[in-house]
């Protein structure tokens, strides 16, 4: 989750529009504790934060520490802390940019690379405090056709979705496109073991099929032979016997390749079926 939340973070326009969207985003989550405004969030964030502060306000003094950052005079940064008003913000890049930053604070994605049977899924979230910001979010994420389910957790606000559709579109949307194109290879990978498995069982069980039909074919063709019967049977019948009979392990479709005049498959069954009728037959009189 960190290589996304870096992705997204970079994909941020350096425009002085988008890097007040940014910061007022990010000063909004923050909290005054004995005159300092505190704002928490992870180091690589805070680092890009001081970078525009000091370019826009250069009188500001900002201190880093443990993935908090601080500073004094924030009433000249011009921020309303208590509240973040989506509707101030009409332009497309202003209104991204802000998603983007509520993801790199309330957000996680996650998903387990490991194309195994033990892998868990995926999970795209944001968990918010307060449910103005989970609104805000849920505008803008409608805004693009991106609908995440909306409940309450442990007294948080969560939109989260496990769609890995939903979850693709969304990473691309908010910039971190290398982890929308990894999580759509894993993906591809999955649907192509899943085939493989299902082809396998497939193959697995058509070829329990074919043995255990085989056996009983065996036991009819060894009963016709020990008892003198294979001679009573036409030339295709008796044909058929010995191929299976040279043959147990072999599909239909092969049986009839190895036949002088080759026949259908359902020749070959309907043969096959007819032997098996004939041993039944002599199995009752016994």
């Amino acid at each position: 989750m960190l290589e996304c939340k870096q992705q997204i973070l970079k994909s941020i326009p350096y425009n002085n529009c988008c890097i007040h969207s940014f910061l007022n985003v990010i000063i909004s989550s923050g909290k005054i504790e004995n005159g300092h405004l505190l704002i928490s969030a992870p180091d690589f964030v805070l680092e890009k934060v001081a970078y525009f502060i000091n370019k826009l306000y250069p009188n500001v003094q900002v201190n880093i520490w443990d993935n908090f950052l601080s500073f004094d005079n924030a009433f000249e940064l011009e921020v309303d802390f208590s509240k973040f008003d989506l509707s101030l913000y009409d332009n497309d890049c202003d209104r991204q940019t802000i998603l983007k930053t509520l993801f790199l604070l309330y957000g996680s994605f996650y998903y387990n690379s490991d194309n195994n049977k033990n892998s868990t899924g995926y999970r795209l979230e944001f968990v918010f405090k307060d449910a103005e910001k989970c609104k805000v979010a849920s505008a803008l994420l409608n805004e693009n056709e991106l609908h995440l389910t909306n409940i309450e957790r442990q007294n948080n606000f969560v939109l989260y979705t496990k769609n890995s559709n939903t979850i693709c579109d969304l990473l691309v949307l908010l910039g971190a496109t290398s982890s929308a194109l990894e999580l759509q290879n894993n993906l591809a990978m999955r649907e192509v073991r899943n085939s493989v498995n299902r082809q396998n069982n497939c193959f697995g069980y058509n070829l329990d099929k074919t043995l255990n039909s085989s056996d009983k074919q065996l036991e009819a063709i060894n009963f016709l032979y020990q008892n003198d019967l294979l001679d009573s049977l036409d030339e295709n019948l008796k044909e058929i016997a010995m191929l299976r009979f040279a043959n147990p392990d072999v599909s239909l479709n092969d049986l009839k390749i190895l036949l002088n005049k080759p026949i259908s498959r359902a020749g070959i069954k309907y043969r096959l079926d007819k032997i098996m009728e004939i041993y039944r037959q002599y199995k009752e009189k016994d």
